[in-house]
């Protein structure tokens, strides 16, 4: 809880503590004594200045012994109230404290009205609560006026009718006032010292929530201009790596038919051999990127894998992490590759990511392809530090992530991906070291 919510809380409690009083006095189970009067004085006032209080510190970091030294404060008033009442008389007591009654009221109106803030000054309870505290500022007025008639307005000592109904108004209108506290509460939260209590948890989740879908959709943004100018580099790159395969391999058959050097003619080989390489690759990532639309078709896992093989190359390369293939079996699958590579590229950046920020020397990379007559199954297995435990039955859900900086959007994308496909996808540590993802789908059934 806030401070705002604790100093409500404290007026709750005052408050209750003063209608308990005037009841038990009034039925004449306990007696009016100084110091059950002064009690009574003391948790009336200080219900005010725990309200008082509780406003101010909406939205603003208050100093807790300021508070301390209000309630002191009206103690004290109430102590010395009691030692005069015999001295003075009623008439002027029941003036005191509806003077007193008024100033908090004011001040309390003049912090909602003037000292909040916006926008929590635009909040619609807010606005509310400051018109409630008006109505406590007249009713104050109507207190101190009170205090000269013939019968001082008063709900101790057999108070009369006009007593009671306007002691029931003061009910009324702080009753509806606490309403619209806990509207407010309901309906606010402070971005700049967001704070959650059980009113405002629902509306602090949504707000979370809404901070990281707009994370996402700025991040999702930033990937389709990475992907546009991707698609665009590819396009551009096409053409003078077909160019420069073509004429090697001219070159290549002039040398050939003139008997010319051959160590040249291997150089000339090894020039089409890598740009044809290179043109694959710019191929894939433009088949990657391009690609708007689910098309779900058969799809031979062993050349997707290379495909995507090719394309991570230079970063296991980059962090001398070592790649190890197991193709016990050249499975067929029935989905959109597009998608399914998605998941490789994520499960392999994952892993080398893992290998990366750990100590291991020898990093190793292992990938194993299985099949059965019903179920395919693709194996990432890194020897690095593993998952946490906290984390590893929660690790695909969304907004989960260990990367500082990270979405928490990949492995939760990936498991939406693997159920559309009628598939699934698990994660767990191995004893010895590291962690294994393991993606199950069904093979497709035509692939016979």
């Amino acid at each position: 809880m806030d401070d705002s919510v604790v100093y409500f809380l404290i007026s709750d409690f005052c408050m209750a503590s003063t209608c308990v009083i005037l009841v038990l006095t009034n039925i004449q189970y306990i007696a009016n004594s100084p110091f059950i009067l002064g009690l009574s004085n003391f948790t009336s006032l200080a219900a005010e200045v725990g309200i008082m209080f509780s406003m101010l510190s909406l939205s603003n970091k208050l100093d807790k012994k300021w508070s301390f030294a209000a309630f002191l404060f009206m103690a004290f008033i109430a102590a010395c109230i009691e030692l005069l009442r015999q001295q003075v008389g009623l008439h002027t007591t029941v003036l005191v404290m509806a003077f007193l009654y008024t100033t908090l009221f004011a001040i309390t109106f003049y912090i909602c009205k003037f000292r909040i803030p916006e926008p929590l000054a635009s909040n619609q309870f807010v606005r509310i609560f400051t018109l409630f505290e008006l109505g406590m500022v007249l009713y104050g007025f109507v207190r101190i006026l009170g205090a000269f008639a013939a019968s001082p307005v008063t709900l101790r000592f057999e108070p009369n009718n006009l007593a009671v109904i306007i002691f029931s108004i003061y009910i009324v209108m702080g009753a509806f006032r606490y309403m619209s506290y806990i509207g407010l509460r309901i309906t606010w939260v402070d971005p700049e010292r967001p704070t959650q209590n059980r009113l405002n948890e629902p509306l602090l989740r949504v707000i979370e929530e809404k901070d990281r879908l707009l994370s996402g959709l700025i991040a999702s943004n930033r990937v389709i201009g990475i992907s546009t100018l991707a698609s665009s580099l590819s396009h551009q790159l096409s053409q003078p790596l077909t160019a420069i395969a073509l004429r090697a391999d001219t070159t290549r058959r002039s040398l050939v038919r003139e008997g010319k050097d051959p160590g040249m003619i291997a150089s000339l080989d090894e020039i089409s051999h890598q740009s044809t390489k290179l043109a694959e690759l710019v191929q894939n990532l433009r088949r990657l990127f391009s690609s708007k639309s689910v098309e779900y078709a058969p799809i031979h896992l062993q050349k997707m894998i290379d495909e995507i093989l090719e394309i991570v190359n230079p970063s296991l390369a980059s962090k001398k992490i070592v790649l190890h293939k197991n193709f016990r079996d050249d499975p067929v699958v029935y989905g959109d590759s597009i998608q399914l590579q998605q998941v490789l590229i994520n499960v392999l950046n994952n892993a080398i990511d893992a290998l990366d920020s750990c100590k291991t020397s020898d990093k190793l990379i292992s990938i194993g392809l299985f099949a059965n007559d019903k179920l395919v199954t693709i194996e990432i297995k890194d020897n690095g530090s593993g998952i946490h435990e906290t984390l590893l039955p929660t690790i695909f859900d969304l907004y989960k992530t260990t990367k500082e900086g990270g979405l928490g959007v990949g492995l939760w994308l990936c498991k939406s991906i693997m159920e559309s496909h009628h598939g699934n996808i698990t994660a767990f540590n191995v004893p010895s070291g590291g962690a294994i993802f393991r993606i199950e789908m069904p093979v497709h059934p035509n692939s016979n």
